[in-house]
This record gives C-alpha cells, structure tokens and sequence, in this order.
C-alpha cells in the first residue's frame, strides 16, 4: 500500500557501497523511521550489525542479540522498525518468495532489495502488500 518512501540519498548511496564491498555475499541492514501516511514512510536510519548469525551468497540472517539491540534502539528513540533492506548477488532487486515470507512473519512495512550485476547496483522498495516497486523520494 506504501507506494511512496523517503529516504537519504547518501545513506542508500552508502548501503550500496557496502554490498558491493561484501559481494559476492549479501548484507543486511535494518531500516528505522515513521508512517507518515497510507501512502508514505520516512526512512530516517539505516541500522547496519556488527556481526551476522549467517550469511551466504544468497542468505543473510542477523543474531537475535543485535536484533534486541535494534528493538531498543528504535524504542529509545520514538522509532518504528519500518523494514529491511539487503543485497541481492547477482539477481535482480525483486522480493523473492523468501523475501515476502519474512516481511509478514516479521511485520515489515518495506523490503528494500539492491542487485549487483558486475559491480553495478540497483535499488528497489517493495511492500509485502503490492506488485509495484515503492517510489524513492530523496530528502
């Protein structure tokens, strides 16, 4: 339903950078902010671990104490866990069924997916509730 996000452009710019750095394994970030509207989320943070329970070139999965810290961290500051974003190694940035499955079992509002093809990226939003890509809009 959310067809329009709000994001930093340095910070998405530096997410894809880091997967490009990680390749050919994926990484994951979670991704901090408000609902603005039915149709608008803010992104005001993107939420990077210090250390992966796994990760693979086509798994990335965080451990649960980085996840509690991600929890209070959000709850501290007046934020919303709004959604996640992770690389996809040489495939393109749809939702895979994977994808789709863990946005509803974890509630997510948005799933941002970054393909890499030979050192270049593309970025995409989706929300679990639409075929269409989210619009980015830069602040």
């Amino acid at each position: 339903m959310y067809s329009k996000v709000r994001v930093k452009r340095g910070a998405l710019n530096y997410f894809r950078r880091m997967a490009r750095k990680s390749y050919p394994k994926e990484i994951q970030v979670y991704l901090l902010g408000k609902i603005v509207s039915m149709d608008e989320i803010h992104v005001t943070d993107f939420v990077y671990t210090n250390k992966y329970f796994k990760q693979t070139t086509n798994t990335v999965v965080w451990t649960q104490e980085e996840y509690n810290k991600l929890k209070l961290r959000a709850e501290l500051e007046g934020k919303k866990i709004v959604g996640d974003a992770h690389s996809h190694p040489d495939w393109d940035a749809v939702m895979s069924p994977t994808d789709y499955a863990g946005a509803i079992i974890e509630s997510l509002w948005l799933c941002g997916i970054c393909s890499i093809h030979v050192n270049r990226t593309r970025f995409r939003f989706w929300t679990p509730t639409s075929a269409l890509p989210c619009k980015i809009i830069y602040s």
